[in-house]
Formats: C-alpha cells, sequence, structure tokens
C-alpha cells in the first residue's frame, strides 16, 4: 500500500494527513503488509517527526503487523529519529533513477550513513533498477549490466532493503542472474545484521568496505567509480584494517561472493585490479592458528 505523510500523495490523490488511524485500520481491513509513506504535500507548519510517529502508532493500534517504510528522501536526517519514531525502514536518499549517475551519487551520499542499519530499522536506499535498461518512469538511458551488478552489489553490501523495481515480465538472463546471485544476497541478509564500515576512500573513484558476518567471516568490497573511458584501478587491502594483525597468525581463505571462485589463501594483505565500474565482492573466512 503507498500513502503520504502530506495532504495529498505525490500524484495529487487524497492522503493520510490528519486521517492516520482511520486510514490505517483500513489498511489493516485490506490485508496490507507492506506501507510505503512518502511525504509530498506535507504542509509547512507539520512536524515531520510527529507525522511519521503518528502513522506508526496508528499501524500498531490495528493488531496487524504491517512493515513501516518510512519514505521522507532524507529530510531532517531521519536516520537520527526514524528507529525511534516506529519505521522499520527509512528512505534517506532522494529518488533513484535509471543511469549511473543517479546510482553512484545516491552510494556517496550514504558513504558516512553505512552504520546507522540495524534490526528493526533499515537505511532504505531506494529500489533496485537492475534490469530496467531504460523502461518505466525512472528511466533515463538505463545501465549497462556491469553497472547493474554494480548497483546491485553496492545495496546489497550496505544493508539496503533489496526490493526490485524493474518489470519481472521483461527481465533478460542477465539481470536475474544479477539478481538472484547468492553471495551478495547472502552478505545483505548475514544472521548477524551488522553494517559495513568503510576502511577506504581516498580516492574518489574507488571505495573499500568490510563487513562482519556470521561464522567467523568478513565480507569485504571494492567499488570502481570511474567512468568506463577511465582506468582500472588497483585496489588491496591490509588484514590490519580488519582488525588482524601479523602477529594474531591469522590467515584469510578468500572466495569471489559474485562469481564463487576460491581466490586462495592470504596472509597480511590482498591486491587486486578493478575495471570502471566494476565490484569486487569477497567472502573471508578466518583460519585461525592451530
Amino acid at each position: 500500500m503507498y500513502s503520504c505523510a502530506g495532504t495529498k500523495t505525490c500524484a495529487g490523490y487524497p492522503s493520510s494527513y490528519g486521517h492516520e488511524f482511520s486510514d490505517a485500520k483500513q489498511f489493516a481491513e485490506w490485508g496490507v503488509d507492506y506501507l510505503k509513506y512518502d511525504f509530498c504535500n506535507f504542509p509547512v507548519s507539520g512536524d515531520a517527526k510527529n507525522a511519521y510517529l503518528t502513522m506508526a502508532m496508528a499501524l500498531r493500534s490495528t493488531g496487524r503487523d504491517i512493515l513501516f517504510a518510512a519514505c521522507n528522501w532524507g529530510m531532517y536526517d531521519p536516520s537520527g529519529w526514524m528507529r525511534s519514531h516506529g519505521a522499520h525502514s527509512y528512505r534517506s536518499t532522494g529518488d533513484i533513477f535509471d543511469g549511473p549517475k543517479s546510482y553512484k551519487d545516491l552510494f556517496i551520499s550514504q558513504v558516512e550513513n553505512v552504520e546507522n542499519n540495524a534490526p528493526g530499522c533499515w537505511n532504505d536506499m531506494d529500489m533496485l533498477i537492475v534490469g530496467m535498461h531504460g523502461n518505466g518512469n525512472v528511466g533515463i538511458g538505463g545501465c549497462s549490466d556491469l553497472q547493474y551488478l554494480q548497483h546491485f552489489a553496492m545495496w546489497a553490501f550496505l544493508g539496503s532493503p533489496l526490493i526490485i523495481g524493474a518489470d519481472l515480465r521483461k527481465l533478460d538472463e542477465a539481470n536475474k542472474k544479477i539478481l538472484f546471485c547468492k553471495g551478495l544476497i547472502d552478505i545483505n541478509q548475514d544472521d548477524e545484521c551488522r553494517p559495513p564500515f568503510l576502511v577506504d576512500h581516498a580516492d574518489t573513484r574507488k571505495y573499500t568496505f568490510a563487513k562482519l558476518l556470521s561464522g567467523n567471516r568478513i565480507a569485504i568490497a571494492f567499488f570502481n567509480l570511474a567512468a568506463e573511458d577511465q582506468w582500472s584501478q588497483n585496489v588491496g587491502i591490509c588484514f590490519d584494517d580488519l582488525g588482524i594483525h601479523s602477529e594474531s597468525g591469522i590467515r584469510l581463505q578468500l572466495t569471489d561472493a559474485i562469481t564463487g571462485e576460491d581466490l586462495g589463501i592470504y596472509e597480511d594483505s590482498y591486491t587486486t585490479k578493478i575495471a570502471p565500474d566494476e565490484s569486487k565482492v569477497i567472502i573471508a573466512q578466518l583460519i585461525f592458528p592451530e
């Protein structure tokens, strides 16, 4: 179900401002499980925090378990209050469009916000554009399959809800493969639900993240944001930046999360090269000294 915190929805239809409890009751009677709550036509004199809290309480009052997906476009720093005000996810960004600049800009905007994810309330970086190829109301030219894979890897690694935006009837095999990538989905859905942390982005075109996983594993991600007419980047990580010092004797068994390829066992560091628009996501299994 879709509604809005304002007086009208973004399309100009009646909305829920001042009618939160009656609307929530109706949604529950209809069997709604998920409410996206947008922010168009919100009164200048209104209190955004209270408006989202009011709908959260209205949904609770129905007795039905309805996921409350708050969507205020990142206004008023929602990462600081949406969790406490009852949302199950919050939109931290403006709308995504089907083009590489859009998903890259959204990714960069969230680099400093990645640690605000936790069970109960997730940072929603907007829907996935994988497989749209310029179709739909957000189409502005589309992306290459490599760019769609990078976009999916970014959203999966940063812990965003993975909501498919493409028309499922029109998905080609290459993009079905991306959306069904078990290694990336497993990182997004790991049992420990830990957010990633930024390791390095000294060069604005490349980013390195890490994420602690269940089962004594660590996920490592390298993203090259350079345009396709630019150049490949050498990337690497020192295991000290993962809290693993040389004196520990710990080694890492590395597996490519996207392809499943066994990359071998490494000590102290790992380096590789990634092309423009490419991602390298790795699962590292800790090997403790005997």
